[in-house]
C-alpha cells in the first residue's frame, strides 16, 4: 500500500480478473458504481504495491457484463499483466467524488454506530450487503450480530461528522 495508508483507507474499484492478449491489456472486474471511473488517464493504486506508484489507464474497451479490457500504461506483455492478475484496484476516499443526493458510498457508512431511535447501541456497521433489493448493514457488537436493510421505513438519520447511525427497529427486525 502506498505509504500513509492502509487497506482500510482505500475504496477498490475493480479487480483484474486476467490478462487478455499479448500486448498487456488485462480484463477488469468493475467493483466501481461511477461509469466513469475507468477512463484514459485516470490512475489506481494495485493492491500489494508498495509505495506510491500508480497504475494510470492508457487504454479502454468496452465488454459485455461486468468486465472490462484495460491497458496500463507500462503494460506492454502478456507477462508483465500476468503479474496483476487477481489484484484489486484502489482509489483513495477523496477520489471518490459526491455521491448522488440521499445517497452515501460504502466507505462512509462502514464504522458507523447504529443506536435504535430510543437510544440503544445496537454496535458498528461493519459490512455493506448488496442484496437485489436493498443493500444491508452488517452491525456488530460482540458475538451479536444484526442485519438491518437500508430502507427508508428503517434508516431515520445517518449523521457522519457524529460517526452514527440511527435506526427505526421495525417489528421483528432485533429479535433472534
Amino acid at each position: 500500500m502506498p505509504s500513509g495508508f492502509s487497506r482500510r483507507d482505500l475504496v477498490v474499484t475493480g479487480k483484474v480478473v486476467k490478462p487478455h492478449g499479448i500486448l498487456g491489456w488485462v480484463k477488469v472486474r468493475v467493483l466501481s458504481s461511477n461509469p466513469g471511473r475507468f477512463r484514459e488517464g485516470n490512475a489506481f493504486i494495485l493492491e500489494g504495491r508498495e509505495g506510491g506508484d500508480r497504475l494510470v489507464v492508457q487504454g479502454v474497451k468496452a465488454t459485455p457484463g461486468e468486465t472490462i479490457l484495460v491497458k496500463f500504461e507500462g503494460l506492454d506483455t502478456r507477462d508483465q499483466a500476468e503479474l496483476i492478475r487477481g489484484k484489486r484496484l484502489f482509489i483513495t476516499p477523496e477520489e471518490t467524488g459526491e455521491p448522488p443526493p440521499g445517497c452515501f458510498w460504502e466507505h462512509q457508512i462502514v464504522g458507523l454506530v447504529v443506536k435504535t431511535t430510543e437510544g440503544l447501541e445496537l454496535g458498528k456497521v461493519r459490512e455493506v450487503m448488496e442484496t437485489g433489493a436493498n443493500d444491508v448493514l452488517v452491525v456488530r457488537q460482540g458475538r451479536r450480530e444484526h442485519l438491518i436493510p437500508m430502507i427508508e421505513d428503517v434508516v431515520k438519520e445517518v449523521d457522519l461528522e457524529r460517526g452514527v447511525l440511527v435506526i427505526f427497529p421495525m417489528p421483528g427486525l432485533l429479535e433472534d
